[in-house]
């Protein structure tokens, strides 16, 4: 009888390669989303600290003693931060009570996720998804 050499996979063989591949693929994709929508409430936090400190600064620029409402816009126009992300919208509201005491509150969308009228120190966990924009006159301030 005549040896053949064969070389190669079976068909089946090739199939539950596949099969197998595509299960793997399927759990890992089950773990990564959540892990990235967590990064992004996370990034959203930051941003929305980072414009609480520029509001601040440019407040104290301004010499201003009452309530004073910044849109995100007029932060990014004074200069003090670049904007990251053209989808963000927001504002923040800064009140000084008689005692002087600083009351600071955020709205900021970004499309898709949306701090509500949050006091600072924003982490992930005050952030809702939402895909409403978030106010941008304060009009909501209290």
């Amino acid at each position: 009888m005549k040896n053949l050499n064969r070389k190669g996979f079976t068909l089946v063989e090739l199939l539950s390669v596949i099969v197998i591949l595509s299960v793997i693929v399927l759990i890992a994709t089950n773990a990564v989303v959540p892990m990235a929508d967590s990064a992004k409430k996370q990034v959203l936090a930051m941003e929305a600290n980072t414009l609480v400190t520029a509001a601040q600064t440019l407040y104290v620029q301004e010499n201003s003693s009452s309530t004073k409402c910044y849109t995100y816009d007029e932060i990014i126009n004074s200069g003090l931060i670049e904007k990251n992300d053209d989808a963000y919208i927001g504002s923040i509201s800064i009140t000084v009570d008689e005692s002087g005491n600083y009351t600071y509150k955020i709205w900021l969308s970004n499309g898709q996720y949306m701090i509500n009228g949050v006091s600072p120190d924003v982490t992930s966990d005050d952030v809702e998804a939402s895909a409403d924009s978030a106010s941008t006159t304060c009009t909501s301030a209290s």
